[in-house]
């Protein structure tokens, strides 16, 4: 009966949020002093799906992602309560917030980007090509706040899938940067609905060549209408920061088949392609699943 109860709050605050398009800044979104009247709700981060540890202190979570949002979002769905975190914070990983007696949406997301993701809507949390698209985590549930104090054990699971590049032949020389352009997945996703994309993004991850790096890796979170990307990989010979030059090499990789807390690693000669020679796939353990791909010559 509770479990019945807690889902259609939970239901009741998303099919609200969704109407709640509002982009301000709310005034109570500001560091939480204890108020009168006001529960306590300590969440502390102690679990991530598919690594090989427990979370028992502060260094533990940082060598999985590198900031952390606590977000509460009222019946109404609309934010009243955002904390962010990066590394280096002493309490890093755990936070104290006040609220009042009512229903909830909590939602806590770990991911190592350049900044926080747009996060006014749960039903659309999204990352750009600013931010950058890395390993990310997600914790979503309802909230009861009633007169006693509140402590939670947070256990997020990932929702992305990663295709991880490794080339058998060098880069060229006259290369000192690429980039990987694709679509086929997210950079949005629904935190009601289990963290699936929600936008069809046109997703771009630069890296810089410092030397004869053979390995890159791309993000992604996974639509439920979509299995595959469309990557162009791109190199340039660039001038500036922001610039990416003039280009040097340019290919599109067809199909490659993706699935949430799956790496699809594409391992072969792309840039001085030999006859026969394909791209193989192998699995890394710490992820979940297995896939086969081969990219046409």
């Amino acid at each position: 009966m509770k479990s019945r109860i807690a889902k259609q709050i939970l239901y009741a605050v998303l099919a609200a949020s969704s109407v709640a398009a509002c982009e301000k800044m709310n005034l109570s979104e500001s560091a939480d002093s204890e108020n009168s009247g006001e529960t306590s709700v300590t969440l502390r981060v102690r679990q991530f799906e598919q690594t090989p540890f427990p979370v028992t202190r502060a260094a533990d979570i940082t060598a999985l992602c590198t900031r952390l949002s606590f977000l509460v979002y009222d019946s109404d769905g609309t934010r009243i309560r955002q904390v962010e975190q990066q590394t280096g914070a002493e309490d890093y990983g755990q936070t104290s917030i006040y609220l009042p007696k009512g229903h909830y949406f909590l939602v806590v997301l770990a991911h190592s980007g350049q900044g926080n993701p747009t996060s006014t809507n749960p039903r659309k949390i999204a990352f750009s090509n600013k931010t950058g698209f890395t390993d990310t985590f997600l914790y979503a549930d309802s909230l009861i706040v009633s007169d006693s104090d509140i402590s939670r054990d947070i256990a997020l699971k990932r929702i992305v899938a990663m295709v991880r590049f490794v080339f058998d032949d060098k880069l060229p020389a006259k290369a000192n940067r690429i980039r990987f352009y694709y679509e086929g997945g997210s950079g949005t996703f629904d935190a009601g609905a289990d963290g699936w994309g929600v936008v069809k993004s046109k997703q771009s991850q630069y890296f810089d060549i410092a030397g004869n790096e053979q390995k890159f890796e791309i993000y992604t979170i996974p639509r439920l209408d979509s299995d595959h990307l469309e990557v162009m990989v791109t190199t340039f010979h660039a001038t500036g920061d922001d610039d990416t030059g003039d280009i040097v090499t340019e290919k599109s990789i067809d199909s490659i088949p993706v699935r949430r807390n799956h790496i699809t690693t594409c391992k072969g000669y792309l840039f001085a392609p030999v006859y026969g020679m394909t791209f193989t796939i192998t699995i890394d353990d710490d992820w979940l699943g297995d896939l086969n791909f081969q990219i046409p010559k």
